[in-house]
């Protein structure tokens, strides 16, 4: 007997030609093109997914784009991703090698910084799934090589290897969990160029420490006539992560990650990898959930805090979070769901940042759901300027 063989392949291609356009003098062109495609074969699963897009000339994105109604709109149009992912899989282990790199459309009278070309970037990562005492464990590797131009970038090109290696032990119950959670960073950078301090390379390493808490209650309630089970679900967690100053470590890929409720559970201040904050805090949260009679979910609340006793440094004096020195509580989130009935539903989330004493950022949404594979959804969303 032969190994059972499993494909499946989409994709689409599409291209736009304009021969001779008067205004620019000289044809102009754009393609884009989408593949995804996976296979199962004895050796693992591979996958591998291509996201190309290319257009003629620096003027595209002004002469052709629709509309926009925001700066950020904007940006999108003029970075245009060439992006292909190959990934593999195979029990415990999973592999994911990446090529991106971006076509900028740059203008004269407001030219923008392009975020790194990947060329390559490597990821491994190993978890296994069945160890001694319960405990859960895995490490992950990434290799990245950072390139852009420097002329724009204002830093030298760089390439990047990080691992990160955990364990943790899940306590598991009922009526609620406990699971402490052990982290090691290492990061390893090989620069271009010398670094004002005179060298070429830099390592970083540190620990991190979490305690991650819930409690689960339910009771019978009534609402409206009807029967409902409704939940309390406080949370707690702690981490500490000591300081290191990485000023001295180019940012190629992190920025501040935004603190919505589910954010504020988050070990991470930064997305990416440049960038570790220091921690020495503690989240609380409740969240509420309102259950019908056949156990759909009808109304969810939550609310939290996080409290910080030490404040979160990383030693970048360019960065806003860094120059309020303030302990205490100073993010607040919430967020909320009805949903109203099969079709329709209502969606909120709010910020609020007590060292500005304003709301940081909020949300709402109302959608309505035709099925499985149907939606229309009406947004609103409020950032502050400050």
């Amino acid at each position: 007997d032969y190994p059972r063989v499993l494909w499946l392949e989409q994709g689409q291609v599409r291209a736009d030609v304009m021969p001779n356009d008067r205004l620019r003098q000289r044809t102009r062109w754009s393609y884009a093109l989408e593949h995804n495609s996976a296979i199962g074969v004895p050796v693992g699963a591979l996958g591998l997914q291509v996201n190309l897009r290319r257009v003629s000339d620096d003027d595209f994105w002004r002469d052709f784009s629709r509309d926009v109604s925001s700066d950020a709109q904007v940006v999108r149009q003029r970075l245009l991703p060439g992006d292909a992912l190959f990934t593999w899989g195979l029990g415990d282990m999973s592999m994911r090698l990446r090529t991106l790199k971006w076509q900028t459309l740059q203008d004269a009278s407001a030219p923008i910084v392009p975020p790194y070309d990947r060329l390559p970037q490597w990821q491994w990562r190993y978890a296994p799934q069945q160890l001694a005492g319960g405990l859960d464990a895995s490490v992950e590797l990434d290799a990245t090589r950072f390139r852009a131009d420097t002329a724009l970038t204002g830093q030298p090109n760089a390439q990047r290897s990080y691992l990160l290696a955990q364990v943790s032990r899940p306590f598991l119950a009922p009526s609620g969990f406990v699971t402490p959670r052990l982290q090691w960073h290492a990061s390893n950078y090989q620069f271009d160029g010398l670094l004002p301090s005179g060298v070429r390379s830099v390592h970083r390493a540190l620990p991190t420490f979490s305690v991650d808490s819930g409690l689960f209650f339910e009771r019978d309630a009534q609402y409206f006539g009807r029967a409902f089970v409704q939940t309390l679900e406080p949370r707690a967690q702690y981490l500490y992560v000591p300081y290191r100053d990485q000023s001295h470590i180019y940012n190629y890929d992190s920025s501040l990650l935004q603190s919505d409720y589910s954010g504020l559970f988050r070990d991470r201040t930064y997305g990416g990898l440049d960038r570790i904050a220091s921690a020495n805090q503690v989240t609380t949260g409740v969240t509420s959930r309102v259950y019908d009679d056949a156990a759909v979910e009808r109304f969810n609340i939550s609310v939290g805090q996080i409290y910080y006793f030490t404040e979160s440094r990383t030693g970048d004096d360019n960065i806003k979070w860094e120059n309020d020195d303030k302990t205490g509580s100073l993010v607040w989130a919430g967020d909320t769901y009805w949903r109203i009935s099969d079709r329709w539903g209502l969606r909120s989330g709010i910020q609020y940042d007590t060292r500005l004493d304003s709301v940081a950022t909020s949300s709402s949404s109302i959608e309505y759901r035709r099925d499985e594979n149907r939606m229309l959804q009406l947004n609103y969303r409020y950032a502050s300027s400050e």
